[in-house]
C-alpha cells in the first residue's frame, strides 16, 4: 500500500503493520499538554549557528481533538552571512493516534525559497503534496502517493515516539511520509545518559532513527536524539553527524 522500508524501496508492508502503529500509540498516556514550548540553541562544529523553537497547541473548535506543532529555525551570526536559514514547519495531527493530517513547510535556505504542503487523506489512503517556488510563484511539484491508515510526518512522528515506552536495546519502527513515499524508519534505543544543558541537567534516553543513506535522505550521516527518561520524553538534544560537520540543537528553556 505504498509503504517502503528504509534502504529497500521495493518492499511493501501491509496495512496491518500501520494499524499496529496506530493502536500502539494509543496505549500510553498523552505526555504533553497544549502550550508546551521548548527553545533550542543550534551549533555547527564550535560555532553558534542558530536558534529554534518548538511549540504545541490544541486547535480550538476542530471537529475532533487535533494538535498543531510548529517548529521555527533561524540562522544567526556567521552562518547567516554564509547561508541564511528561516524555516517554519507546521504539523497538524490527530490527538488519538497522532496520525498526520497536514504538514506545511515554509523554507528559506540561501537562495532556495519553497512553500510546501502535504495533505493526508486517511479515507482515500493518499498523501497529496504541492510545492511552490516562491521566487517565481511556480508550482514545481504536485503529486499523490499512497499511505497506510496512519502515517506520520517528520514532526508528528516525534510526538508519536514520545508516547512510547522506550527500552534500551529494543528497536522499533515508525512510518514517515515525505510527500512522495511512506518509509518505515528503524529506530534504535541506544543508551541512558545524563545531559547538561542551559536548561538544566537531565536524565535522558538516546535514540537513533536510521534516516540517512536511504529513501528519506540519500547522503550518509547519523541522527541522534536525546529525550527525557521519564513519562514526558521531552526533546532535550538532537545531533546530526554530517559530512560537513556536526549540527547540534540543545534545549535552553
Amino acid at each position: 500500500i505504498g509503504v517502503h522500508r528504509r534502504g529497500d524501496p521495493r518492499e511493501r508492508v501491509g496495512a496491518a503493520v500501520a494499524l499496529f502503529f496506530f493502536l500502539s500509540g494509543a496505549l500510553y498516556a498523552q505526555p504533553f499538554t497544549s502550550g508546551e514550548t521548548t527553545d533550542f540553541d543550534i551549533s555547527w562544529r564550535v560555532f553558534g549557528a542558530g536558534t529554534a523553537r518548538m511549540t504545541l497547541n490544541e486547535i480550538p473548535g476542530a471537529p475532533t481533538p487535533t494538535w498543531r506543532a510548529t517548529v521555527e529555525a533561524h540562522s544567526i551570526g556567521m552562518v547567516t552571512r554564509l547561508y541564511k536559514v528561516e524555516d517554519v514547519y507546521r504539523s497538524t495531527f490527530q490527538s488519538n493516534g497522532y496520525c498526520s493530517l497536514q504538514l506545511e513547510k515554509t523554507i528559506h535556505e540561501g537562495n532556495r525559497n519553497r512553500d510546501q504542503k502535504i495533505d493526508f487523506d486517511a479515507q482515500r489512503k493518499l498523501a497529496a503534496i504541492r510545492e511552490t517556488d516562491m521566487s517565481n510563484n511556480r508550482v514545481i511539484r504536485q503529486l499523490e502517493s499512497p499511505i497506510p491508515p496512519c502515517a506520520f510526518d517528520v514532526v508528528s512522528g516525534l510526538y508519536y515516539v514520545r508516547t512510547l515506552k522506550l527500552e534500551v536495546g529494543k528497536p522499533f519502527q515508525v512510518p514517515i511520509n515525505d510527500g512522495s513515499h511512506t518509509i518505515l524508519i528503524d529506530v534504535e534505543v541506544q543508551a541512558k545518559e545524563e545531559i547538561k544543558t542551559p536548561a538544566g541537567v537531565f536524565h535522558t534516553i538516546r535514540i537513533e532513527p536510521q534516516v540517512f543513506g536511504g529513501t528519506l535522505f540519500k547522503k550518509s550521516g547519523r541522527l541522534q536524539i536525546w529525550l527525557t527518561d521519564d513519562d514526558k520524553h521531552r526533546l532535550i538534544q538532537l545531533r546530526a553527524r554530517l559530512f560537513f560537520g556536526n549540527i547540534t540543537a540543545t534545549a535552553t528553556k
